[in-house]
């Protein structure tokens, strides 16, 4: 019988990882794992066993390959195209339609500034959220409702010019207002209650939730 496919992914990335205490809620789903490259090395000291490792291989050790001997590993040596991007065109021709990232940040600056922009240019096509120690990344597409604690800090960042933001449950409300790069930004707001809400009209528009365990 063949082996069916969820309709959600965690992809494992190179970069810092967060601890297996954030990342056990996402593994509990039993969702699809996709190592990207070198994201094996990262998945194997946690003992996270993935459906695929696949990428140009140039990260990956051996030691790493042999303890996933039974993993198949689809080897892309296109370098015109991430890790990453590669491990999202594979969800995508498996018809999987969202994703949790872990992996995608720290470390190197520019590989993260690299992966935010791959959010970016898929976010359209597959619901995609950024998972590290600190908190979760996701572009709004169109609006987008969550869970908060009193205090929790909560952060939107504009990816250009965004128009007609309209905020709920947040301390500095925002009423079909606009945020750009260099003239307004839309840092370190704060939620109020157990729910918030931020709906935007045009542009790419960064959510980003603190960790609650984070209020200082």
């Amino acid at each position: 019988m063949k082996k069916r496919i969820p309709k959600n992914a965690l992809i494992i990335c190179n970069g810092e990882m967060p601890s297996l205490k954030l990342i056990t809620p996402f593994l509990r789903r039993k969702p699809f794992i996709i190592c990207a490259d070198g994201g094996a090395n990262r998945a194997r000291p946690y003992g996270i066993t993935p459906d695929v490792i696949i990428g140009d291989l140039d990260s990956i050790t051996q030691r790493t390959r042999q303890y996933f001997a039974a993993v198949p590993i689809v080897h892309n040596p296109d370098q015109y195209n991430t890790d990453l991007e590669k491990a999202l065109d594979h969800l995508l021709s498996l018809g999987i339609t969202s994703a949790t990232v872990i992996g995608a940040t720290g470390e190197r600056s520019d590989h993260t500034m690299s992966n935010f922009s791959i959010l970016l240019k898929y976010h359209k096509r597959i619901a995609l959220q950024f998972l590290d120690e600190r908190c979760t990344v996701e572009v709004i597409r169109r609006s987008v409702r969550f869970r908060t604690v009193p205090g929790q800090q909560i952060s939107l960042v504009p990816m250009g010019r965004c128009g007609g933001i309209t905020t709920k449950g947040l301390k500095y409300p925002l009423r079909n207002e606009a945020l750009e790069p260099g003239v307004r930004e839309g840092l370190s707001n704060e939620a109020t209650g157990t729910a918030a809400s931020v709906a935007v009209k045009s542009g790419a528009l960064l959510l980003f939730v603190i960790h609650s365990h984070i209020i200082h």
